[in-house]
């Protein structure tokens, strides 16, 4: 379980999460969603410790992280983020084998058991076929499937996943995420697209201003009303009479749409 409890976190001088608290169950798939600016990437970057917490608290599987060692919160917790880059020309394998690193100890040199998990992980994402590749020559979508496979070679029960469909195509995008949906691991994902989290997430969470502004089952938060107070657009959101998902269409100016302040 991932719990956040009133967590502040400033950037700077400035307050970016300001009390904001969400629960992700076991098994759980919770998107964070919210416009451009309200905090959804820096509140991520608290839970997986890349900055810290001006006040609140958060909990993995019941333990506060200011209690654990980064080894130990990397043992529990996995990361896929937007950007991936990486300084020196990594073949495939070596990059997911980084996903190793928490379960060993310093200096002690990768095993047949730790690239046995690896492949499984590259199976997983159907990308097996690439591990003699070099990262820098596979496409986004590749890309971010083997930044995928190397959170899935850390062997967490947890998964953050910070916009990871961002910049891919729909097939991409589509993939990663059927990927994450079925793993059945606990997954704090925050999603630039509206019915990609109407689509895959259990629950959501809008984050607005560094607060929370609603949360609930995606019928409950990703409503018309809140489209047009949160986003500033007009878009009508329906059921799909094929698939039983809730389906956004956003109105352009030309077509009666307006912005909204």
């Amino acid at each position: 379980m991932i719990d956040v409890t009133d967590a502040c976190v400033s950037i700077g001088k400035k307050r970016i999460v300001n009390t904001a608290s969400l629960h992700v169950d076991e098994g759980e798939l919770v998107g964070l969603i919210g416009p451009n600016g309200s905090g959804k990437s820096t509140l991520l970057k608290a839970v997986y410790r890349t900055l810290g917490l001006e006040g609140g608290v958060i909990e993995i599987g019941g333990t506060s992280i200011d209690n654990m060692s980064l080894r130990e919160s990397a043992q529990r917790l996995a990361v896929v983020s937007q950007h991936n880059y990486y300084n020196f020309d990594f073949v495939v394998e070596e990059v997911v084998m980084m996903g190793r690193t928490p379960h060993k100890r310093s200096m002690e040199m990768d095993s047949d058991a730790d690239r046995q998990v690896a492949y499984k992980a590259l199976d997983r994402v159907n990308m097996l076929h690439m591990k003699d590749r070099k990262f820098s020559s596979l496409s986004g979508g590749e890309q971010q499937r083997i930044i995928l496979a190397k959170a899935l070679t850390q062997e967490t029960p947890c998964l953050v996943l910070d916009e990871p469909t961002n910049h891919l195509d729909v097939k991409y995008q589509l993939e990663v995420l059927d990927i994450v949906k079925s793993l059945g691991v606990t997954v704090l994902c925050a999603l630039h697209d509206l019915n990609l989290a109407a689509q895959y997430c259990d629950r959501i969470y809008l984050l607005y201003n560094g607060q929370i502004a609603a949360e609930g089952t995606p019928e409950e938060v990703i409503t018309e009303e809140n489209i047009r107070r949160y986003y500033g657009v007009k878009a009508s959101v329906e059921t799909h009479p094929k698939t039983g998902l809730l389906n956004v269409v956003y109105y352009p100016k030309h077509v009666g749409g307006e912005q909204y302040n």
